[in-house]
């Protein structure tokens, strides 16, 4: 898999929409069945509203097409919020997320990242372990789903819940 970019997509076009949403719906069907539940909020949403969404898309192309994605919101400053990581499920264990997320460490400019994943997805979870990211906060959605929000401080530590 040579042939793979990494660029900002312009998600505001609606086949570049669609495309995320592709990307989106398969990872996400595969998350909700690791994580137990049937009705999983990232599977309502549709490729308008990504469209309209205000944030940054991230995605990996593989030709012409995206095959990993993360969404970043930046609210402030001082802080990025990743609030999608997925990849299609044919391109999982290629290293296409820990590209997304290398990508966001180096652009970040000294800002703080969270994320947040459901608490039984392991494998996001070791990524997230395995590049600074440090357990911040646990809660649960109101769908009943358990879910853990991690961040990263700059320059690779995670942050402390006294310190945020």
């Amino acid at each position: 898999m040579t042939d793979r970019r990494l660029i900002y997509l312009d998600h505001s076009l609606p086949d570049t929409a669609t495309e995320i949403h592709a990307v989106m719906m398969a990872a996400y069907q595969v998350e909700a069945e690791l994580l137990g539940v049937l009705d999983f909020a990232p599977l309502r949403r549709t490729a308008v509203q990504i469209s309209l969404a205000e944030s940054f898309f991230l995605g990996v192309l593989v030709g012409a097409r995206p095959v990993a994605v993360a969404e970043l919101e930046t609210g402030s400053m001082e802080a990025i919020n990743i609030a999608s990581l997925v990849v299609l499920p044919a391109y999982f264990r290629r290293g296409l997320a820990t590209a997304l997320l290398r990508r966001i460490l180096a652009d970040e400019g000294g800002r703080r990242i969270s994320v947040s994943t459901g608490s039984g997805n392991h494998p996001a979870l070791a990524l997230y372990d395995a590049l600074g990211f440090r357990n911040h906060r646990r809660w649960t959605t109101n769908d009943g789903i358990p879910m853990v929000t991690l961040v990263r401080k700059p320059g690779g530590r995670g942050l402390e819940p006294s310190q945020v």
